[in-house]
């Protein structure tokens, strides 16, 4: 077997086995990374995926401001620095890690 294949096959297993909370954890470890590369196709990627997934009808207001925040970073992904983004991002993911996964955790 291939080292590709393992790779693949371990990362679907952790997926599978991640909560819906873990997954939106990794989401945005995925564009933080995606920044760091400068690989904008990745982040437009990863940002479209995390605005599908909100729920506005359970989120209300929050999911308001998640949709136009990452409205803005992908606007910005297309030609803009990405610095803001990564901090936009690191910052909702901190707050999502203490307030969602701790709180999951406990």
């Amino acid at each position: 077997m291939s080292n590709g294949f393992l790779v693949r096959q371990y990362q679907q297993q952790a997926i599978m086995s991640s909560t819906p909370e873990m997954l939106v954890a990794k989401m945005y470890d995925l564009a933080i990374s995606a920044c760091h590369r400068d690989d904008r196709s990745k982040l437009r990627k990863v940002l479209a995926e995390l605005i599908s997934s909100l729920n506005f009808e359970k989120g209300g207001e929050i999911a308001g401001r998640l949709h136009n925040l990452y409205e803005y970073c992908m606007e910005q992904s297309v030609s803009g620095d990405l610095k803001p983004i990564v901090d936009i991002l690191t910052g909702l993911r901190d707050a999502w890690n203490q307030g969602v996964l701790c709180r999951k955790a406990a």
